[in-house]
């Protein structure tokens, strides 16, 4: 069996393997694809245009006598030699992740194990990063739960440098899934809280009358804006904005929010009814 006939098998396998983990979750119908990330095509192709350059740059100072001037250009020539072989690497690799957006849910393929989540139920961390300089980018990253209650990491860039285990698109895909999660699961939570109860989002909890951690309340009629400043949920009271919790120590961020689009959705039709009778 030839290497490309051993790919097809295998990627034959995994695409079974994805359609019976949706069968499992009762996912629907598949909306979207999202592979692995691979190498961008061309780059191969410049990095051995670059090792030819190198090659003869050094030996043509190597042949002048110039030995001490030539380790240079090979030293690049090696550089550009582990880069072919690192980017062909990470893209075999990356052949074996595969996300899959469904009409109730997803599919994960990671780390040789397919997972099933269900948008109704499972819980949804988001945390994302931004890296500045000249070639800025942000890296993405949600947890997940799946529908057998274990956790689920997708990862993402969005300058799309092939990483293992990285999902090109990952703002794309990203905001998908958060308001897909939300459009499942705030129905049922704003019946919960027309029953009276009180719903955690991690260190938060809200209620009809007011959202509150354990160190600090707000009533909703007192609140004027809810805003994210730097990761950091803010409500504005009286015109003045502070953190939910109060503290710098207990102020609480959006990464630490479970769900945060369901907890923003629910926080602003309560804060604009003042009381909840409106939501």
């Amino acid at each position: 069996m030839t290497e490309r006939d051993s790919r097809l098998r295998a990627q034959d396998q995994l695409l079974t393997r994805i359609d019976e983990a949706a069968e499992r979750g009762r996912l629907g119908e598949r909306r979207a694809v999202h592979r692995g990330v691979q190498s961008q095509s061309g780059s191969p192709g410049c990095a051995l245009a670059a090792g030819a350059v190198f090659f003869g740059i050094a030996l043509a100072l190597f042949l002048a006598g110039r030995t001490g001037l030539a380790v240079i250009p090979f030293g690049l020539l090696l550089v550009s030699w582990i880069s072919i072989g690192f980017e062909r690497l990470t893209s075999k690799r990356n052949q074996s992740f595969q996300l899959d957006l469904y009409e109730h849910g997803l599919t994960a393929a990671l780390k040789n194990r397919v997972h099933a989540v269900r948008y109704d139920g499972t819980s949804v961390l988001q945390n994302s990063v931004r890296h500045t300089g000249v070639a800025g980018y942000t890296e993405y990253e949600y947890t997940l739960t799946d529908i057998e209650g274990q956790q689920v990491v997708l990862r993402g860039r969005s300058d799309g440098v092939a990483q293992k285990g990285r999902f090109p698109h990952p703002k794309e895909w990203g905001d998908t899934i958060q308001q897909a999660v939300t459009e499942a699961q705030l129905p049922k939570a704003i019946a919960r809280l027309k029953a009276g109860e009180s719903l955690d989002f991690g260190r938060l909890w809200l209620t009809l009358d007011a959202v509150g951690s354990a160190r600090d309340t707000a009533k909703w009629s007192q609140i004027q804006e809810i805003r994210v400043f730097d990761g950091f949920v803010k409500i504005k009271i009286a015109g003045q904005w502070r953190s939910l919790g109060n503290t710098a120590v207990t102020s609480i961020t959006v990464s630490g929010i479970p769900n945060f689009f369901v907890f923003l959705a629910l926080a602003e039709r309560l804060r604009q009814s003042g009381s909840g009778t409106a939501v």
